[in-house]
C-alpha cells in the first residue's frame, strides 16, 4: 500500500499532468467554448489554469451530483445532499423550525452565491424567522438531513412525500416525486461498462461487493478529453490507492476506450468521477455503493 498523503501524491504526480494537460488544451479549446464547459480566457482561447482540476476554479456554493437511482441532483462541495421542503408553500421562506429545524438543518454559505456553469436558474439568501441566513435555490429553501453520514447519502429522499432532493433547473412550484427502484447490482463475470459524456458518467452498475475484482470498460462519448477516477464520495481528486496502483485513467480522449480492474477493500460510498477543469462541479461525480 503506498504511503503517499494525498498531498504528496497530488505533488508528485503534477509536473505530468500539468504538461499533459496543457497540450490537451489548445486542442480542446474550440469544443470547451462551444460547450461552455470551462473558462476560456480572451487573450489565446484556451482554457484557463492550463486544463486544471477542480481544486483550481473558483469556489461554488454548491455542486451537480448524480445518482443511478435519483438521478441529477444538487449538493454542497463535500458532496452531501441537498434537499427542498414540499410545506415550504411560499417562495423563499422557510417553514422548518424546532425539532424539524433540529433534523433538517438550514444550509448556509458564506461569500458570493454561484452556481456550475450550465445550471439554470439562481440561488439567493433568505432570512428564517430566526433571523439565521439561509440559501434558496430558485425560491427553494435548501436543508440538509441530519441523518445523512456523509457524502453521497440519500437517506432523506421521500421521507413523509415532503422531503426530495433538488434537480438542477427545478422550479418552486414544481412538485417532485421520490425516485424508486434500487442501484443495479454489478454483473457476476465482474464486467461494468461506463460512458463518460459531458457533465455526466454513466456507469450500468452502481453496486458493488468488497473482495471482487471489477472491470471497468469505460468509453468517452463526449466531445472533450475527460478522466475517470474511482474514489471515496466527496474526494477530490483521490483515487483510491492498493499495491502501489491508483484506481485512475487519465485523460481518456473522445471515442477512446480503455479499461481498468480494480478490487474494493471496504465497503461505503465511493464515486465515479472528472476532475478535469470545472467537469466534477457540473455533475461528473456519480454515486457507487460498496458493501
Amino acid at each position: 500500500m503506498s504511503t503517499f498523503t494525498p498531498v504528496d501524491r497530488l505533488a508528485a504526480r503534477a509536473p505530468r499532468r500539468t504538461l499533459l494537460r496543457a497540450a490537451a488544451a489548445a486542442a480542446m479549446a474550440p469544443a470547451v467554448a462551444r460547450l461552455g464547459l470551462g473558462r476560456v480566457a480572451a487573450d489565446d482561447a484556451t482554457p484557463e489554469s492550463s486544463y486544471g482540476t477542480a481544486s483550481e476554479y473558483p469556489a461554488l456554493s454548491v455542486f451537480v451530483r448524480h445518482d443511478p437511482v435519483a438521478g441529477p441532483y444538487l449538493a454542497d462541495p463535500q458532496g452531501r445532499t441537498l434537499y427542498r421542503f414540499l410545506n415550504d408553500t411560499a417562495p423563499g421562506a422557510s417553514t422548518c423550525t424546532g425539532d424539524c429545524l433540529a433534523n433538517w438543518p438550514a444550509f448556509a454559505a458564506e461569500g458570493d452565491l454561484t452556481l456550475p456553469a450550465g445550471v439554470d436558474g439562481a440561488l439567493t439568501a433568505i432570512q428564517r424567522a430566526d433571523g439565521a441566513a439561509q440559501i434558496a435555490y430558485n425560491d427553494i429553501p435548501l436543508y440538509h438531513f441530519a441523518a445523512d453520514p456523509g457524502p453521497g447519502d440519500l437517506n432523506g429522499e421521500g421521507i413523509g412525500g415532503v422531503w426530495f432532493v433538488v434537480a438542477p433547473g427545478s422550479a418552486f412550484d414544481a412538485k417532485p416525486t421520490a425516485a424508486a427502484g434500487t442501484p443495479v447490482a454489478a454483473a457476476a463475470d465482474g464486467k461494468v461498462g461506463v460512458t463518460l459524456a459531458d457533465g455526466v458518467i454513466t456507469p450500468d452498475a452502481a453496486s458493488f461487493a468488497v473482495g471482487t475484482a471489477y472491470t471497468f470498460e469505460v468509453v468517452n462519448k463526449g466531445a472533450l478529453t475527460h478522466e475517470f477516477i474511482i474514489e471515496k464520495a466527496g474526494a477530490v481528486d483521490e483515487p483510491l490507492e492498493a499495491d502501489d496502483k491508483e484506481a485512475e485513467l487519465e485523460d481518456v480522449e473522445p471515442g477512446k476506450a480503455t479499461s481498468l480492474t480494480w478490487t474494493f477493500a471496504e465497503p461505503g460510498n465511493y464515486q465515479l468521477s472528472c476532475h478535469l477543469m470545472d467537469h466534477y462541479q457540473r455533475g461528473m461525480a456519480t454515486n457507487i455503493r460498496v458493501a
